[in-house]
């Protein structure tokens, strides 16, 4: 897997919000986290990334997840816990990106990036980001990145 040094992360307008669950119903936190968005007003705009707040291999995987939305406030009751920043930036990345078998490879993917911090001498700056793109012919890829120096 070839991976790139010194890139971003970069959108504007995202809400936030931290879910606990089993890895394969990522799909349903999601779900459940657009849901609240439509709830309060917020139009989804199909941007949507992750970071990832412990290893994969946990039973419960903590992650907080990102959503794009059109508006450029958001109001939301404090008891939802959504974060909204009109702003969000992230420098100094290693990344990965991933074609097909998303699952399978996001493994792989996940321990490269650990090997690359360990055996460059990096410290790891950041959790692991995991964003779901569009490249231009209409396929989904993913791209697994983590904040380094040294």
């Amino acid at each position: 897997m070839n991976i790139t040094e010194n890139r971003m992360i970069r959108h504007r307008n995202v809400a936030s919000k931290r879910y606990s669950f089993v890895p394969a119903e990522i799909g349903l936190a999601f779900e459940d986290f657009r849901a609240i968005l439509q709830t309060y007003g917020a139009n989804v705009d199909g941007r949507l990334f992750f970071t990832m707040l412990n290893e994969p291999i946990a039973e419960v995987m903590t992650a907080e997840l990102h959503m794009g939305i059109k508006e450029d406030n958001l109001t939301i009751p404090a008891e939802e816990e959504v974060i909204f920043r009109s702003y969000f930036e992230v420098k100094g990345l290693s990344k990965i990106r991933l074609r097909d078998d998303f699952d399978e490879q996001s493994q792989v993917a996940y321990w490269a990036l650990y090997d690359h911090v360990k055996k460059g001498s990096l410290q790891q700056k950041t959790p692991v980001f995991v964003e779901y793109k569009q490249a231009p012919d209409g396929s989904t890829y993913v791209e697994m990145s983590v904040g380094v120096s040294g």
